[in-house]
């Protein structure tokens, strides 16, 4: 879902300052045709509506507030002008800015950017996209949720030692994603479940 959004914010990253749509979109397409690392997840099914979904999409910082998964030594969301997002990842050394630079019917996209620390520090830009759909099984309805995340290196030495590295890199990468993922999904679904009961 956005889900990883976070995750995405993934590892995440800051947006830079506020581009026009255009130019916002020029910035995400370039990110994603020149990435350094490029993870597309397995689909993740969310029982929950479209409604709920698209709210916690439009509202990133409601996860840590319904969510107790989240605690503050894995995620900070500071609210900060202009729809963008501070955010902190304490244990694994991450700091950045996002902000959702598209929303579309069953469609969002976030850009962001940031550094991190990882034997040495390192900046770039990051690009979440999350596709969803309305799918229905013996158990009633849900959301399938697709996110692809795109990481690109500032620097490109670094970006080149990164895809080296990639046989080492991406595992712990799909694993820092499917934990969010994971926690975004638990807090989206509780928040649906209570929905259905104060309707």
């Amino acid at each position: 879902m956005f889900i990883t959004i976070l995750i995405i914010l993934v590892s995440a990253f800051t947006i830079l300052p506020l581009y026009s749509a255009p130019v916002q979109s020029e910035r995400v397409q370039d990110i994603v045709d020149n990435s350094t690392i490029t993870r597309i997840q397995k689909p993740l099914a969310v029982r929950t509506d479209r409604e709920t979904l698209e709210y916690f999409i439009a509202h990133v910082e409601e996860l840590t507030k319904h969510g107790k998964d989240f605690k503050k030594k894995d995620l900070i969301l500071e609210v900060k002008r202009n729809g963008h997002y501070g955010i902190q990842m304490p244990s694994k050394h991450i700091t950045g800015e996002f902000a959702l630079a598209e929303q579309q019917p069953q469609k969002a996209v976030y850009l962001g950017h940031g550094s991190a620390t990882v034997f040495f520090n390192f900046s770039g830009a990051i690009v979440l996209k999350i596709d969803y759909t309305t799918l229905r099984d013996e158990a009633g309805s849900y959301e399938e949720v697709n996110t692809s995340v795109y990481l690109k290196f500032d620097n490109a030495f670094l970006g080149f030692i990164a895809k080296a590295a990639s046989p080492l890199l991406n595992p712990k990468l799909d694993k820092l994603i499917t934990k969010f993922a994971t926690k975004t999904k638990k807090v989206v679904e509780a928040a649906y479940e209570n929905k259905k009961r104060t309707k």
